[in-house]
């Protein structure tokens, strides 16, 4: 048997100004053909669990491309083109293939297109007909529209947010499209797309992880192959915005539909449990300071460059500066051009910093203050959090300064901090100090969950607030929770469209 593999995931945020470049995939992660086995096998992500899985089957992988770049503004027009040419050709020099198996992202838009995913599926449809299986894994805050759905042949969310699973459904996706082309199963779906836009959620805890133990119950009913609960993207304006129900049962669409019935219920009754008011940075360090239970781990979650904020906001760092308590520290800010000017200074100087700030106003004003460059680094490591463990992570020139009791770390190229490794490279134990600020979601759980003595979420100024009803959305259908009042089920007939027939293909 042999199975097409590749990549094309991008979580876009249209509130983030301009346009993501083809320059932004080709710099961040951009393989062809058997470059793609060589950078992902051991690597927990979803290639890397496509290529364990095959080499488990002994199915022979047709590597096509596989690219992706940081959450930022709507891609442009020629670089999405250019993406899709470029792995239709790599598909098409292939040879044939028994099947296709892909990881995309669920939340991806470019200019005129608002859903990436469902485009390019249906221009891949078209292009290799309707006999052969194509499979995707998804991330769970994918936006599911019909179109997805209609031009594949399975689906598959990750589960778990952190994504910690993503190496699961690459395997997972793998066992799919060879069972089907076996002829051994024969993937039906019903979708439920609720109105809901719901903030950033841990399924480690709270009621995404209630919603999961009741997807997780309902996978091991026979016939069934998958129960999701997607959250969506909430952090973009495009009209296609939900949350949503996916369930795939081996050719019993009545049971598909009853299991996605129930757990929709499930989720409009623990609703307003999402709704956790997040301190902001102020009160968040004064919580920090006070806490017993050591380290505390302080996200500020609305900057993340993880859901496509700068990553260059200044408000958690002012407070944790104008603390100025021992053992702090802060990793990390993007800054270029200061870290530049450390190095530039060398190891031992002292600088005059604007330190961040840059990208606009509303994620705060530069810091001016003087920095003790106390390490340089190239930025390079590999990551030890089950979401990536084991790719190298690249965050440019980057230097360890000391502003009064406080460590702060700056990088030359926007990420969010996903483990404890960032801090190791420049000499920092976290286990060692009082307060560890960064900026991320959820993510950082991944790393530091095992670590953290008390957690902190702040919610300051940013493109990726928790506080959905401060962010300008004008293109998303209405009404929609929590910016208006949950519709009544008889108005969720437009959100819910049924599939057409092509969804469930006789492959």
């Amino acid at each position: 048997m042999r199975i097409a593999i590749g990549e094309f995931a991008h979580e876009t945020n249209t509130f983030c100004p301009g346009v993501t470049e083809l320059a932004a995939f080709k710099s961040t992660s951009w393989s062809e053909g058997p470059d793609i086995l060589s950078r992902h096998r051991g690597v927990r992500d979803d290639l890397g669990g496509m290529i364990a899985a095959a080499e488990r089957l002994g199915i022979e992988l047709a590597p096509t491309l596989a690219t992706v770049t940081q959450p930022s503004a709507t891609i442009a027009r020629h670089a999405y083109e250019t993406i899709r040419d470029t792995l239709l050709a790599r598909l098409q020099a292939a040879g044939p293939v028994d099947a296709i198996c892909l990881a995309l992202h669920g939340a991806g838009s470019a200019e005129g297109i608002e859903d990436v995913e469902g485009s390019f599926l249906a221009e891949l449809r078209a292009r290799v007909g309707p006999a052969i299986p194509i499979v995707v894994s998804l991330d769970l805050h994918g936006n599911t529209t019909e179109a997805m759905l209609a031009h594949s042949s399975a689906a598959f969310y990750c589960h778990a947010y952190p994504h910690v699973d993503r190496f699961d459904r690459g395997a997972e996706i793998i066992d799919i499209a060879a069972r089907i082309v076996r002829g051994e199963i024969r993937p039906v779906r019903h979708l439920i797309r609720l109105p809901l836009a719901i903030p950033p959620s841990t399924t480690f805890t709270g009621p995404a992880q209630r919603i999961n133990a009741r997807c997780f119950e309902w996978e091991a009913h026979p016939g069934v192959l998958d129960c999701s609960f997607t959250h969506g993207f909430p952090h973009t304006d495009v009209s296609v915005i939900c949350s949503s129900v996916l369930v795939t049962t081996d050719n019993d669409p009545g049971l598909a539909r009853r299991i996605a019935e129930d757990v929709a219920a499930l989720i409009v009754d623990t609703l307003e449990d999402f709704q956790q008011p997040l301190p902001g940075a102020d009160e968040a360090i004064a919580q920090a300071l006070a806490a017993t239970v050591l380290p505390v781990i302080v996200a500020e979650v609305s900057d993340n460059p993880g859901g496509g904020a700068p990553g260059s906001g200044t408000h958690l760092l002012r407070a944790l500066l104008t603390a100025n308590a021992p053992d702090t520290c802060f990793g990390f800010i993007w800054d270029p051009t200061t870290a530049a000017q450390a190095h530039a200074a060398g190891a031992g100087a002292t600088i005059e910093v604007s330190l961040g700030g840059f990208t606009d106003a509303l994620h705060g004003a530069p810091i001016a203050a003087k920095a003790y460059v106390k390490s340089l680094t190239d930025g390079r490591f590999k990551l030890v959090n089950p979401m990536g463990a084991g790719s190298i992570v690249d965050l440019g020139p980057m230097a360890r300064l000391i502003i009064g009791n406080v460590d702060v770390l700056v990088g030359s190229r926007r990420s969010q901090t996903l483990d404890a490794q960032l801090f190791l490279l420049h000499g920092i134990d976290v286990r060692t100090m009082r307060i560890v600020a960064l900026k991320s979601q959820q993510h950082f759980r991944g790393g530091f969950q095992d670590i953290a003595g008390t957690i902190i979420r702040a919610d300051t100024p940013g493109f990726t607030t928790s506080k959905l009803t401060l962010l300008p959305f004008r293109n998303i259908r209405r009404p929609i929770w929590p910016l208006d009042p949950l519709p009544g089920r008889q108005a969720w007939s437009h959100w819910s469209e049924p599939l057409p027939a092509s969804s469930d293909p006789d492959v």
